[in-house]
């Protein structure tokens, strides 16, 4: 199992950070990804229940919010890769949580790569990238609040 973690510090409120990290549709759009809002959730449009659609140069990913406490963090899952891939998904989530003056947020995700012999080092690979991907998406947060 790979563990991607990436922290981010913001010197805006923590109300703020929360609703532009929650927005999944803006939050997981630019960058080479798109984001679509497949299923609302209940009672907030981005909590828990919200199925959401990402979509990267070759893969799209099926996410569902298994989680969600407002200005505390999110769970999600990924529920289907298209074209298939040989992931197993296990856990991903954000935290949030205020520190001194500032807000520390905390992104991971938790997988496995399946393909025999060579899926550790594929999934190696791909922990790094999604560590570039996590960052650039909380920076591009950092710099429009």
């Amino acid at each position: 199992m790979h563990k991607v973690h990436v922290t981010v510090y913001y010197s805006q409120s923590l109300d703020a950070v929360f609703a532009a990290i929650a927005d999944h549709r803006k939050f997981l759009s630019g960058g080479g990804l798109v984001c679509r809002i497949m299923q609302a959730g209940a009672p907030e449009k981005n909590g828990k229940g919200t199925v959401r659609m990402v979509r990267a140069k070759k893969r799209t990913l099926i996410e569902e919010i298994t989680a969600f406490e407002v200005n505390k963090g999110y769970d999600y899952l990924i529920k289907e890769v298209k074209p298939p891939a040989p992931l197993q998904h296990h856990h991903g989530w954000l935290e949030f949580n205020e520190v001194d003056d500032q807000v520390r947020v905390d992104w991971h995700s938790h997988f496995t790569i399946t393909t025999p012999v060579i899926g550790h080092f594929i999934g190696w690979l791909a922990k790094r990238q999604l560590e570039k991907v996590f960052l650039q998406r909380l920076n591009y947060v950092k710099k429009n609040l």
